[in-house]
Parts: C-alpha cells; sequence; structure tokens
C-alpha cells in the first residue's frame, strides 16, 4: 500500500507547481535543480488530499552502499504542498522509508530548516527520533528581514565599526550593481576570476575547482542564469571602473541566500565586502524579503571548539547575524545503513573538532566529505 502513495516525478510543471505554491519552498527544491544529475531522485509522496516533495539524490559508497539524501546545505529538506499538510508528514516518511528498501536504499539523509517552519521541524524531529535517526546541528547564520526596516538593521544589528567602514567605502566612490544578465557576466567575468584567484590564494585554497578554472566557472555561471533567471543573481562591488568583489545570491520564496563570495586581496582596504553586504540586506528589507542567510558553521560563535572559519564568522557577526539551528538527521534503513549511519557520524566529528587535531590526520576525512558533497551538489555548487 506504501509504494502506491510514493512516485518519481516526471513532470516538471507538474512538481514546481507544487514548489511554488508551497510556503516552505527554497530554491533548490525547483525540478530544475533537484534533477540536474544522473544522480537525482525527485518523489513526490501522496497522503489523503496533500503531497509531499523529496528531492533525493543516490548515490553509491563502496559500490554497495546505496545513500539518499536531500540538498542538505541548501535546506531543501521534504516539502509539504502547504501549511495545514505539516501534520500529516510523518505519514509521509512512513510511506518514503518503504519506499526507499524496496529500492534497495540503505540511508537517508535530510534536514530540517526551522527558520521556515518551526513546526514541520518538530515533526520531522519527533519522527527521525523515534526510528533512532542519528542527528548533527549545524548552525544557518540568519537576518530575518520580515517587516524589518534597513535602518533598524543599520542601527541596532551592525557594528559601529562596521557602519564607518560601509560609509568609508561609499565615500571613497565603491559602488555596488546587480550583473543580473547573461551579458553582464560575460562582460565582468575578467574581474570576476580574478576576484577567485586573489581570494582562493588568500585563503591556501588555489587549485579549487570549478573557482580556479576561468573557462568551466565562466560555464557554470551562464548555465545557472539562464536556468533559473531572475531567481539568480550577481552583485559586483565597483571600485575605479574595476569588480573587486561579488557575490552569488540566490532569491527565492521570500528567502535570499549567499552562495558565493569572493574578492580581491589588493582592494580589501576599500572593504568592498561590507559595502556589498550592506546592499544586499538593503534589498532584503526593501523587497519584502522574509529571512537573508549567509552560509552556516558547524560550531557556534561561542562555544568551546573554535570554527573552521573564524575570520568569515566574526565578519558576519558584524551585521547581527543570528545562529539559527539546523539538524541533519542521518538514518540507516537496513543493517548497513546503519554502518553508514555511524561512519558519517563519525566523519562530522572529526571535521567538527579538527582545529585540535593534527592536519594529516583529519586531511582524508576532509577531503572524503568534501567530494561527497561536491557530487550530490545541484548545478553550480557555491
Amino acid at each position: 500500500m506504501s509504494l502506491l502513495k510514493v512516485r518519481v516525478a516526471r513532470d516538471s510543471l507538474e512538481w514546481n507547481a507544487i514548489v511554488d505554491k508551497s510556503p516552505y519552498s527554497v530554491l533548490h527544491h525547483r525540478y530544475e535543480l533537484c534533477t540536474s544529475s544522473k544522480y537525482d531522485l525527485p518523489l513526490i509522496v501522496e497522503e489523503r488530499n496533500h503531497v509531499f516533495l523529496l528531492p533525493l539524490s543516490i548515490m553509491r559508497l563502496f559500490k554497495s552502499f546505496r545513500l539518499a539524501t536531500t540538498p542538505i546545505y541548501f535546506f531543501a529538506s521534504p516539502l509539504p504542498d502547504a501549511e495545514e499538510a505539516i501534520d500529516l508528514i510523518s505519514e509521509a516518511l512512513e510511506h518514503l522509508s518503504v519506499f526507499l528498501r524496496e529500492m534497495r536504499i540503505d540511508y537517508l539523509s535530510t534536514c530540517a530548516p526551522a527558520f521556515r517552519s518551526l513546526r514541520c521541524a518538530d515533526l520531522l524531529k519527533a519522527w527521525f527520533k523515534k526510528h533512532k535517526a542519528s542527528v548533527q546541528i549545524i548552525y544557518a547564520h540568519v537576518i530575518p528581514t520580515k517587516n524589518t526596516a534597513f535602518e533598524e538593521i543599520w542601527k541596532h544589528q551592525i557594528e559601529k565599526r562596521t557602519r564607518n567602514r560601509i560609509r568609508k567605502a561609499e565615500k571613497e566612490g565603491l559602488v555596488v550593481i546587480n550583473i543580473d544578465t547573461v551579458d553582464s557576466i560575460y562582460t565582468w567575468i575578467d574581474d570576476i576570476y580574478q576576484c577567485n584567484v586573489s581570494a582562493l590564494k588568500r585563503q591556501g585554497r588555489w587549485g579549487a575547482y570549478p573557482d580556479s578554472n576561468k573557462g568551466v566557472f565562466l560555464s557554470e555561471l551562464v548555465s545557472a542564469k539562464k536556468l533559473l533567471k531572475e531567481y539568480f543573481n550577481i552583485y559586483g562591488a565597483i571600485y575605479n571602473g574595476r569588480l573587486v568583489a561579488y557575490m552569488v545570491i540566490h532569491e527565492y520564496n521570500k528567502l535570499m541566500q549567499v552562495g558565493k563570495a569572493m574578492s580581491h586581496t589588493k582592494f580589501l582596504n576599500k572593504y568592498p565586502n561590507e559595502a556589498l553586504l550592506a546592499h544586499i540586506v538593503r534589498k532584503a528589507c526593501e523587497h519584502g524579503f522574509e529571512h537573508f542567510v549567509y552560509g552556516w558553521d558547524r560550531v557556534t560563535r561561542d562555544g568551546k571548539i573554535p570554527s573552521l572559519y573564524s575570520s568569515l564568522q566574526r565578519f558576519k557577526f558584524k551585521f547581527g547575524f543570528r545562529e539559527v539551528p539546523i539538524p541533519i538527521y542521518r538514518l540507516g534503513l537496513t543493517r548497513r545503513g546503519r554502518i553508514m549511519q555511524h561512519f558519517y557520524s563519525d566523519i562530522e566529528y572529526f571535521i567538527t573538532i579538527s582545529p585540535y587535531i593534527p592536519k594529516f590526520f583529519r586531511e582524508p576525512f576532509s577531503r572524503f566529505y568534501a567530494q561527497r558533497r561536491r557530487r550530490l551538489a545541484p548545478l553550480l555548487h557555491v
């Protein structure tokens, strides 16, 4: 009976109509993103008069293990078609788990972004707890912008020194533009690429793919813009006619997310990152977005374990970002899946505490984890 409740989505119009209708969808729920690779399996679960969407990707590990995961780090969790459907999510997950076992899937992983729906997050938590899933908490960095004037954020959340830097950037002639067409991407790609080169070298990550390959990176930017249209924008900080920093922003269903941010080291004393972020937060407030999200971290700001990205963390909190806990659930559906459930929990543990672990010991875990994320990521993993 449960198998009759679950089907593979084949119709992009039907899928996106549900995504557009749901108040809890994010950009990476859309069909064109959750079917962008051969590993993707978009599922529709029917329960009474409602449906739930599961944008899954299927991966083989060590040839014999089969894993299913949603786009966790883009917050694309199981999606109810309407607010009143939330109470049926436990039944929908039961149907899903039976279906995945029939497909010989060993392991399921997904998230529960509370800033989209606290009730939905609570019900997901209860279901996964009942089924003895492992839980990892990451912390999304969020500025609530619903019914909030930018002036309130400016006065009460952004630090005084940061406000002064933003004023200085404006005084010295730095302006922010929206690179909102394919033609404008071609116009600015040389400067965009130089920002990549400079930032990657500054961070000790030169060679990171595709950022360090101009042709491939250009192709991904252009493809993303053509595919996602108004939902995908690049904002650039311009100084003396040169783009010296940029941010890729996803804008969909009252949610703005930073996809990527790069800046040229030579021009950091002009404070382009501060000017960019202030401009985008202002837009979020003025255009009716409810949340502005700039990435996440594995640890809290005031926790005992330091962040792997401490400088970026400090930069964001100067703007008043809040930490919103996002649980990631890992559920073994079979005996082999339960082995993988513990395996991934151990990897996360080593990565989280890696500031205290010798580099030679932690690197294999970090490389493995990064490769898996890249493979399962939708178009333009930024």
